[in-house]
């Protein structure tokens, strides 16, 4: 495996351009929603009602934090059609596709997207052992993921699930198969089938994380693995940073799941075998920039030892987190037979 492109936070998230959004979207979480529709939800991981006192409140959104498994999740929260409709019209999703995504893109891809086809690669040719044919992308947006898939492997069959239009037309245009709507929906026709299918970043933000774990299996063949990355909740940026992290962001982020609540949902799912890797690169980093901000944390001697040690030691802690499921940045394998 090749070396992994080094990265900086405020590369891929601009401090002035995310406040910016974190006002939008702060403003948005508690304006644009009739909360008096919103549903109680239980855990989403292992389906357990009871909580913690650890629990917060956020944008008026309110976290819960499992007893059982450790995930938090925002409950009560929006139904899935007032979600569809705040990623269609909300001000503060216009200005994260109009404005970050847009000054980011290239450097997203080279920091994000290309280290994620080689970590994908690398799962597949050392612990896979198998090529697989139909490659599966759910939440393909523009389909980048995919056709840089195909310049390595000229074989491949893509296959994009996506239900944006403008994205799933870009989709078509390079070639690939393309189920426009949702993977829940697309399971239940039964169309749809990679073996290895791959989803980047989206459980965090569903709004029923059972039917969609379940509906991930169902779309990938029998003998096929599943490749999911999100954010966890065992991860040491938001276990320090709790309801001060900006990761907790509503409504966007309704999701983080413990690693355990991670192998109890997608083992409930049907998948035969579940692993758990924290690869991330972030946690210190993101850390050190919410102190740098002015986030007032407690941090005990310990902590504040480590976090005024040299750029050394704190890499060296980084691959710590990295090595033993203790960084926020999660990739789910799943073995299906």
């Amino acid at each position: 495996m090749s070396a992994v492109t080094a990265i900086k936070e405020e590369e891929i998230r601009p401090d002035d351009l995310f406040s910016k959004f974190m006002d939008l979207s702060a403003n948005d979480a508690k304006n644009f929603f009739d909360q008096e529709k919103f549903v109680d939800v239980a855990c989403p991981a292992c389906g357990s009602a009871t909580t913690t006192s650890n629990g917060f409140e956020k944008f008026g959104f309110c976290y819960a934090h499992c007893d059982r498994c450790g995930s938090i999740y925002a409950s009560p929260r929006p139904s899935p059609e007032e979600l569809l409709r705040y990623y269609a019209e909300s001000a503060s999703q216009r200005f994260w596709s109009e404005k970050i995504l847009k000054q980011t893109e290239k450097k997203r891809k080279q920091s994000i997207i290309l280290p994620a086809l080689e970590r994908v690669d690398n799962i597949i040719k050392n612990i896979v052992g198998k090529t697989p044919q139909r490659i599966l992308d759910v939440g393909a947006a523009n389909g980048t993921f995919l056709s840089e898939w195909k310049s390595r492997h000229l074989e491949a069959q893509l296959i994009a699930i996506e239900p944006g239009a403008k994205a799933a037309q870009k989709c078509r245009d390079q070639g690939m198969s393309v189920f426009e709507g949702f993977v829940e929906d697309e399971a239940e026709k039964g169309e749809a089938q990679g073996d290895l299918v791959t989803c980047f970043e989206v459980l965090e933000h569903v709004q029923n994380p059972e039917r969609f774990t379940k509906a991930l299996c169902e779309v990938t063949a029998p003998g096929g693995v599943a490749i999911i990355s999100c954010l966890g909740v065992d991860g040491f940026d938001i276990q320090l940073l709790w309801e001060k992290s900006r990761s907790i962001m509503p409504p966007y982020h309704l999701n983080f799941l413990s690693k355990q609540g991670m192998e109890i949902i997608f083992t409930k799912a049907g998948f035969n075998k579940v692993n758990i890797l924290t690869p991330g690169r972030l946690d210190v980093q993101i850390v050190q920039k919410s102190i740098e901000r002015g986030i007032s944390l407690e941090l005990s001697r310990f902590e504040k030892l480590l976090l005024s040690r040299g750029e050394e030691t704190l890499q060296a802690f980084q691959k710590f987190l990295a090595n033993n499921a203790l960084s926020s940045h999660v990739w789910i394998v799943c073995y299906k037979n």
